[in-house]
């Protein structure tokens, strides 16, 4: 047996040892639940539960191998536990019973996807496609989105987060209803799909839910104050059998209600698991004492919250952070630029430190100050890998290899082709027979068309692609060769986007089957393209990190500047006469004061602009605060008080 108490602190090893019945966990920021999470899997083999009894659900991939194979040194046995996403479990499971809700074969939609099948269902009405005031295809999609995971009628959605909409939402329900069925007749799922019909077969297949309880004996569920609504549901029905579930969350870091979250599901897992048993993490390893005084001294702001008080493992003293005022947002990008310099100059990284926001266009001016001392810098929270266009292109010639109905990839390869635009795409799409075979696709085409020669190739392409299976690799050499001339003709960086789509088929070649690698790269996508690193230069350093604060979460830096704290900023303006985005908000303040290790620097500046008039900024009510303020230390600063 592995020496636990060697590798853990005792409240660690509480955890760790609690094995049976419900157990609620909640892990202070940096307290170190990685570990315990490994150790808690190893200590379950060791007293041996087999590794097919444990289900581990994560909300990315990386953490749940990330932690499994970190007990796999301990313990080989620890490689055949099941880990991954809630979407990716669902999927593996509604895979194999597709049937028992009525599904032979689906495919699933990314978020941009989903937002064109909503724009197919706007178009339909004529009068709303042309409506200024009518919310947009992405912006529909979030509301449809969060009236399903949180099981909100599409009233109270708008009513809480997008009133300018009310009078529209007869017409946004019809949306609804409509993009329910266009999915339904085209075998689509989305990412909310993926979690409702997962849970309809728990609720309607008792033979089903006994199953997979028997099955996975011990669930252990991380982050889980970042789970909607249909997730906590999942959890409790998977678990309603044998109760042996651990949850491990912080109620503080509970940031992403915009995306369906809610900060609910953690606060009332006790009401659904009565006698759970809750233990607390509150020794930090991550930062100096110093900013955990900040820390503790907005947590105790908090109104819905289990108590805590972090604690610093082994740093009690280090440097006092800051609040530093600034005359505009121009003087205070200039600041923070030089200091950012004088900090690499003692020896600190650019890669140890970060520039945090509430909001992106917050660091413009900073970007501007970075660019004229030539410190590079990596933005967080732009785009992604798989939402690059090249990559989307790519993907649709396989989308519609296994779901022929796809008439969203259909319209995307089309309109590759020279002299197809939407309209003649929706001709062609009318035309074909998306039923038939793939080598008889275009047979009922037009042949007198201007770009007949052209679906006569791609054609061919289809054709050989189907071919090729179950060899994907040769698959993608078949598609790439076709692909190229488009991909030089449409991008001035072709170069750089070749590279990501030889990495897409590195990741490509690792799978047997093209279902399960379009439904795994949509479920859980890489997360940078070499295109997007490349625009760095050749760099002789990393560079330095501006992030939004909910694009930082789960990272940390030796310095973390915290900028433009101001009242209608951090708390943003929306959320003012709103209580529960208030509190939003104040968990988001957390998040960003937990980033630093060592130095942590706030800055507010004075003059501002709004609506074209000059203002006088104030400072945000979650720094202006007795408490908080006691933590830092104050000063009025600027270039000219600095000898650089």
């Amino acid at each position: 047996m592995t020496d636990y108490a060697k590798h853990l602190n005792p409240s660690q090893l509480e955890v760790v040892k609690t094995l049976n019945g419900p157990v609620l966990v909640i892990a202070g920021a940096g307290s170190g639940k990685t570990r315990v999470i490994e150790y808690r899997v190893l200590y379950l083999i060791q007293n041996h539960v087999s590794p097919q009894s444990i289900l581990l659900l994560t909300f990315t991939r990386r953490a749940a191998r990330e932690m499994l194979s970190r007990a796999a040194r301990h313990d080989p046995r620890c490689n055949y536990v099941q880990g991954g996403t809630f979407h990716s479990f669902a999927f593996s499971i509604l895979k194999k019973h597709s049937k028992s809700i009525g599904f032979d074969s689906f495919s699933i939609l990314d978020e941009d996807d989903a937002a064109q099948a909503i724009q197919v269902c706007l178009r339909k009405l004529t009068d709303l496609s042309k409506e200024k005031r009518f919310p947009k295809k992405d912006t529909l999609r979030k509301i449809v989105s969060m009236s399903l995971n949180k099981n909100m009628p599409i009233e109270e959605v708008l009513e809480s987060q997008y009133g300018q909409f009310l009078d529209f939402a007869v017409e946004i329900n019809k949306i609804k209803d409509d993009y329910i069925r266009y999915k339904l007749e085209k075998n689509y799922f989305d990412y909310d799909d993926l979690l409702i019909y997962l849970k309809l077969l728990l609720v309607k297949n008792e033979a089903v839910r006994k199953e997979l309880s028997g099955k996975y004996s011990y669930i252990m569920v991380d982050e889980y104050q970042d789970t909607n609504r249909l997730q906590a549901d999942i959890t409790c029905l998977l678990a309603g059998e044998h109760k042996n579930v651990m949850i491990v969350g912080d109620d503080a870091q509970s940031i992403y209600g915009f995306r369906g979250a809610s900060h609910e599901n953690i606060l009332e897992f006790p009401k659904h698991f009565p006698g759970c048993k809750v233990l607390k993490l509150e020794e930090n390893y991550r930062s100096h004492q110093p900013v955990l005084d900040v820390a503790n001294a907005v947590l105790a702001n908090m109104k819905k919250k289990f108590p805590k008080h972090l604690i610093s493992a082994a740093k009690p003293n280090g440097p006092k952070p800051e609040l530093l005022f600034f005359k505009d947002a121009y003087e205070e990008a200039e600041w923070v630029a030089f200091k950012i310099k004088e900090f690499e100059g003692q020896g600190i990284d650019l890669s140890q430190q970060a520039v945090l926001f509430r909001s992106a266009y917050i660091s413009i001016p900073l970007q501007l100050a970075l660019g004229k001392l030539n410190i590079p810098y990596q933005v967080f929270g732009g785009l992604k890998f798989y939402e690059t266009a090249h990559v989307k292109d790519l993907l649709s010639y396989f989308r519609v290899l296994v779901n022929p109905l796809d008439e969203i990839s259909w319209m995307r390869i089309l309109q590759l082709l020279e002299g197809i635009g939407p309209k003649t795409a929706e001709k062609v799409l009318k035309l074909i027979n998306l039923s038939s075979p793939i080598k008889d696709i275009f047979k009922t085409q037009d042949k007198k068309s201007s770009y007949e020669k052209q679906l006569v190739r791609l054609g061919r392409l289809l054709e050989r692609m189907s071919l090729a299976k179950p060899a994907i690799s040769k698959q993608f050499d078949a598609c790439m060769d076709y692909y190229y001339p488009i991909l030089k003709e449409k991008f001035e960086d072709w170069q750089q986007r070749q590279e990501d789509l030889q990495a897409l088929k590195q990741i490509a070649a690792r799978y047997t089957s093209l279902s399960d690698f379009l439904a795994d790269f949509t479920i859980e996508p890489p997360e940078r393209s070499v295109a997007a690193k490349a625009s760095f230069g050749k760099l002789d350093v990393l560079p330095l990190t501006i992030s939004t604060i909910h694009s930082a979460k789960g990272l940390e830096w030796e310095c973390v500047f915290l900028i433009g704290l101001i009242d209608g900023v951090l708390p943003v303006s929306f959320s003012l006469d709103d209580e529960e985005g208030i509190e939003e908000e104040q968990r988001l303040f957390y998040v960003a004061v937990t980033r630093a290790k060592k130095h942590l620097i706030l800055s507010v500046h004075h003059e501002g602009n709004g609506f074209g008039l000059s203002q006088f900024n104030r400072i945000s009510r979650f720094v202006d605060s007795p408490n908080v303020l006691e933590k830092l230390q104050q000063k009025t600063a600027s270039l000219e008080d600095q000898d650089w």
